[in-house]
């Protein structure tokens, strides 16, 4: 496997491990897509690709998902497999 699909398939586990967190913490804080959407200044597709882990996202975008879901952007990126895990079996 040639070191740039290693790299996408890094990016792409990544990103689905941080749009588990996503939705974890804004159902744990019982937001809606809508809810989290309109306070991180963001549409609710938007949040809907993150969640999915089918979009990049940059830091500013982060920082304000962050603020808008009460946490500081290093908790926001605490990606630890376990906790990510556990969004498997919790409702949309």
């Amino acid at each position: 496997m040639s070191r740039e699909a290693t790299g996408r398939e890094a990016e792409a586990a990544f990103l689905r491990r941080l749009g588990k967190r996503v939705r974890l913490l804004r159902l744990v804080r019982e937001l809606t897509q809508d809810e989290l959407a309109q306070a991180a200044g963001m549409s609710r597709s938007f949040v809907s690709l993150i969640e999915k882990g089918s979009h990049g996202v940059d830091v500013v975008r982060l920082l304000r998902l962050a603020d808008a879901l009460g946490v500081s952007l290093l908790e926001l990126l605490d990606l630890g497999a376990s906790e990510a895990d556990r969004v498997e079996g919790l409702p949309s």
